[in-house]
C-alpha cells in the first residue's frame, strides 16, 4: 500500500470513527428513550439527528432539516405514534374555586423534550447575564395581564409543585424547541430582513396551537399575547434557554396564582 492510499485509509477510518463519535453513538443512547416510553420514544434520536443536520448544512439541505424536525416534533407532541397517551402521576388537585391541576404529562414531549436537551449541551448553548432582564419582563407581563383580566386565585400544594416541575421539564423544554428552536429560527431564514413578520406568524401558530379558534376571547387574548412575549424575546436575545425560562416563568405563575385552566 503507498503513502497516499495509507492517507487516504487513515482519514477515512478518522472519518467513520468521528462520524459515530458525534452522531451515531448519542443516537444510539437516545434510542433507549424506547424503554420507559414505548415505540414514540424511539423518535428521540431522529429528532437529535434532524437538528444536529441543520446545523451541518446550508440551503435546501438545511431547509429540509428544518421541515424533517418540525414533522417529528408535531407527530412525537400531537400522540400520532403508538404509547402517545398521557401518563398520569399521583396526585392531582383540585380547589372549590374551581382549579383542577393534573400532574400528568404527554410522553412524545417528554421524548421531545430529552432530544432537544441533548442536542443544546452539544451546542453549548448557555444563559448570559444581560438575558435576565429580558426573561423577567417576558415572564410577568402575561401573568399581570392575566391578574387584570380573570383576577387571582392563589394554591398552594405539592400537586402544584410537582405539575410547575413537570411542566418545566417536559412542556416548555419541548415547546420552545418546536417554536422557537425550529419554527421561528427556521422561518427568519425564510424571511431574512422582514424577519419581524415571523414573530406574528409564530405567535398565531403557538395560539392556535395551544386553545384553537373556538376558545374564548380571553383565552385567545391572554395565550396569544404570552406567546407573542416568548417570539419577542427569541427576536431580541435568540436564546433558546431564555425562551424557556420565560415560558415557565409564565407558566408557573398562572399554576400558582391565577385560575387553572383558562376560562374558554
Amino acid at each position: 500500500m503507498s503513502l497516499e492510499q495509507r492517507t487516504e485509509y487513515h482519514q477515512g477510518a478518522f472519518g467513520l470513527k468521528r462520524l459515530g463519535y458525534n452522531y451515531l453513538l448519542p443516537a444510539a443512547l437516545l434510542l433507549l428513550c424506547a424503554i420507559p416510553f414505548g415505540p414514540i420514544g424511539a423518535a428521540a434520536p431522529f429528532i437529535w439527528l434532524s437538528l444536529c443536520a441543520i446545523e451541518a448544512h446550508s440551503g435546501w439541505k438545511r431547509a429540509l432539516g428544518y421541515l424533517i424536525a418540525a414533522l417529528l416534533m408535531l407527530v412525537a407532541a400531537l400522540g400520532i405514534l403508538p404509547g402517545g397517551a398521557r401518563i398520569e402521576l399521583p396526585p392531582s388537585y383540585s380547589d372549590a374555586a374551581g382549579n383542577t391541576i393534573y400532574t400528568s404529562f404527554n410522553p412524545g414531549k417528554a421524548v421531545i423534550a430529552i432530544a432537544v436537551v441533548a442536542f443544546m449541551v452539544r451546542q453549548r448553548c448557555w444563559l448570559k447575564r444581560s438575558d435576565f432582564p429580558y426573561i423577567a419582563t417576558a415572564s410577568v407581563l402575561p401573568f399581570l395581564c392575566g391578574w387584570a383580566v380573570i383576577g387571582l386565585s392563589p394554591k398552594f400544594d405539592i400537586a402544584v409543585a410537582v405539575a410547575a416541575l413537570i411542566n418545566l421539564l417536559v412542556v416548555c423544554i419541548s415547546e420552545e424547541g418546536f417554536f422557537r428552536w425550529v419554527l421561528q429560527r427556521g422561518t427568519e431564514e425564510l424571511f431574512g430582513r422582514w424577519r419581524w413578520i415571523v414573530v406574528l406568524l409564530v405567535t398565531a401558530i403557538f395560539t392556535f396551537l395551544h386553545t384553537g379558534w373556538a376558545a374564548s376571547p380571553v383565552a385567545l387574548s391572554l395565550v396569544a399575547f404570552a406567546g407573542f412575549c416568548y417570539a419577542m424575546l427569541w427576536y431580541l436575545r435568540r436564546n433558546f434557554w431564555a425562551c424557556v425560562l420565560a415560558h415557565w416563568g409564565v407558566n408557573t405563575l398562572h399554576l400558582f396564582l391565577l385560575p387553572y385552566p383558562l376560562p374558554v
